[in-house]
């Protein structure tokens, strides 16, 4: 699906759709207190609101089966995380997946879990639920309580996969990281859904000032009374944006005491000129965070904790007076896209002043983008982040691939013609 945006500003007030990353969790621990008999009979029902957490609830059901076949279709979080869980609980379970899932790095988490009685046998393209799925892997054996060691500058996941997991060992284990936390927003997301759980996780620093986590075995998970689900500021930041780049955009529904740094992009948006105000209402549904334009003014970002909010942070960026820096975005190589190099793309083909080079992105804003037609690359974050630089286009944008926006907000673009934003797919009549 393609579609061409019409530029203009955007103005109005959305509420802040659920968090994917707190709904991952929740889910997870949800299922986990199910298996161990510590539910709730008014169990948290979380709607299938994108088809990343679709992919989690399908295996999580599959988890009551003798053989798992554990369908994670795209998405990455699904499968690092339910990987030491499935092995946690069973002998053997197959692995599937779509788009470059099957081929994103599975190291170090693989070589942690062979080293503590796993055995993963590659796919061999056996097992098909159609061309475009592939088995990414078979593993066999459980995994056994031990001392885990993982660089924590690779993937949070792997980390919060094996944080969900542990606890539910016959045994203890300790887990300790070989290099600074990155992304630790996330981990600490994780941590706070297992205090929430019952879940005791004593944390501590090793010599090297890296992070050690003590986690006991047999722990039971424990399903909490009026558990909900935050709003998610990593698309937040999208709507935020439209209005830092001429707009007047309010978001409601978002926690600034959550655990989620991409709540960061207030701070950043603000700091480059954007007006923000906040409503705040002691009451988590009703607060209002309001962006509004102004004269944005660049500025250098390290994002090793924040990698999320590039795509649509380098599109503000382009816009913004000066010279900005995007540091630390190595990460973002093994995402959905190579992000560092998609980014740079859809920019340069809208008309922006941007290099690339290394880990990080260099953008010279201008005064307006030219518009023209930049690629989605099966990438949902950049989809939505080059609807937001149309916003500062002088011609119409058209996005091709639109529909990756699937993946984590299937209703993007309702939501973006809402704020008054003229969105056609293509072949629809427009300006």
């Amino acid at each position: 699906m393609n579609i061409k945006i019409i530029p203009t500003k955007l103005e109005g007030t959305i509420d802040a759709i659920p968090s994917k990353s707190h709904a991952h969790r929740v889910l997870i621990a949800q299922k986990l207190a199910q298996l161990q008999g510590q539910n709730k009979q008014d169990a948290l029902m979380i709607p299938a609101f994108s088809e990343d957490i679709e992919a989690t609830k399908n295996c999580l059901v599959q988890l009551d089966k003798e053989m798992p076949f554990l369908d994670c279709r795209e998405s990455g979080s699904t499968l690092r995380f339910i990987m030491p869980v499935a092995m946690a609980l069973k002998e053997e379970a197959i692995f599937m997946g779509t788009g470059k899932l099957p081929h994103r790095p599975l190291s170090p988490l693989k070589e942690e879990m062979e080293s503590h009685g796993c055995i993963f046998y590659p796919g061999n393209g056996k097992q098909k639920v159609s061309d475009k799925y592939k088995e990414i892997c078979t593993i066999a054996g459980r995994l056994q309580p031990g001392e885990y060691s993982l660089a924590g500058n690779i993937s949070s996941q792997f980390i919060s996969g094996l944080l969900l997991a542990l606890p539910l060992l016959d045994g203890d284990s300790l887990l300790e990281l070989t290099t600074t936390l990155e992304s630790a927003g996330y981990v600490d997301l994780t941590l706070d859904v297992l205090r929430d759980f019952g879940i005791e996780i004593k944390e501590s620093k090793s010599r090297k000032g890296f992070k050690i986590y003590e986690i006991k075995g047999n722990q039971r998970y424990m399903e909490p009374d009026n558990m909900a689900i935050e709003g998610d500021w990593s698309n937040a930041a999208f709507w935020l944006a439209c209005g830092a780049l001429g707009g007047d955009v309010t978001c409601r529904g978002l926690s600034l005491s959550s655990s989620q740094r991409d709540k960061e992009i207030v701070g950043v948006l603000e700091d480059m000129g954007a007006e923000i105000s906040i409503t705040d209402n002691d009451d988590v549904a009703s607060m209002e965070i309001c962006c509004r334009g102004n004269v944005l003014h660049a500025m250098e970002v390290n994002v090793a904790q924040t990698p999320d909010i590039v795509p649509v942070l380098a599109s503000v960026m382009s816009l913004a007076k000066g010279s900005s820096i995007i540091a630390n975005a190595g990460r973002l190589k093994i995402k959905e896209s190579n992000r560092l190099e998609t980014v740079f793309n859809f920019l340069l083909k809208l008309g922006a002043d941007i290099t690339y080079g290394g880990e990080s992105l260099s953008i010279t804003g201008l005064t307006s983008l030219k518009g023209g037609e930049a690629e989605g690359y099966n990438d949902h974050r950049i989809v939505m982040a080059a609807a937001v630089a149309s916003c500062g286009c002088q011609t119409p944008v058209i996005i091709k691939g639109a529909e990756a926006v699937k993946k984590s907000y299937p209703d993007f673009f309702n939501d973006f013609a809402s704020l008054g934003g003229e969105v056609y797919k293509t072949g629809e009549s427009g300006k």
